[in-house]
Order: structure tokens, then C-alpha cells, then sequence
């Protein structure tokens, strides 16, 4: 089975169509990736990435919201895959 990498873009557009602000923009020849952080009056979580390294930006901020919205679908899903994984037989 083959599993494709993480694409940035599609995981920003399903967090806003959840309502999770978050947002990348390109710095030079980086990647800046924010993410409203949920705790009130506190500074945006972000992370600078190589622009070569746009899927692990992509993971980043899908740990970040499992994180700190983890009642978003996105985190919801990923507790059903790790519960899943964990259960396999090593």
C-alpha cells in the first residue's frame, strides 16, 4: 500500500472549513506555517520550514491542531488511527 504525502494546502483548506485559523506563507525561500493558538491573548503557535520540506510542514501542523484542538475532526481521526495502530499485533 502506498500512502501519500501529507499535502500542506488541502490540510490548511480543512482546517478553515473547520473553523481552525491557520495559514503559510512563503519567506524568501521558506515556508512560515501559523495556527491560532486556542489559549486567549496567547501568540500564534508557528514554525519556519525549508521549502523543500512542505510535507513535513504539513505534519507539523496536523500535530499542532491534534494538540490544541482536540476536539476538531482532524484530531478525532487521528485518535481513531492511533487507537488502531496500537492495537495491531507487534
Amino acid at each position: 500500500m502506498r500512502v501519500d504525502r501529507r499535502n500542506l494546502f488541502v490540510t490548511l483548506r480543512m482546517l478553515h472549513a473547520a473553523g481552525i485559523e491557520a495559514n503559510a506563507r512563503l519567506l524568501g525561500d521558506r515556508i512560515q506555517v501559523l495556527l491560532r493558538n486556542p489559549a486567549p491573548g496567547a501568540a500564534p503557535l508557528e514554525a519556519t520550514f525549508e521549502g523543500t520540506q512542505i510535507a513535513h510542514a504539513a505534519d507539523w501542523l496536523t500535530a499542532c491542531v491534534v494538540h490544541y484542538y482536540p476536539k476538531s475532526e482532524l484530531a478525532k481521526v487521528w485518535t481513531v488511527i492511533f487507537e488502531a495502530v496500537a492495537a495491531l499485533p507487534r
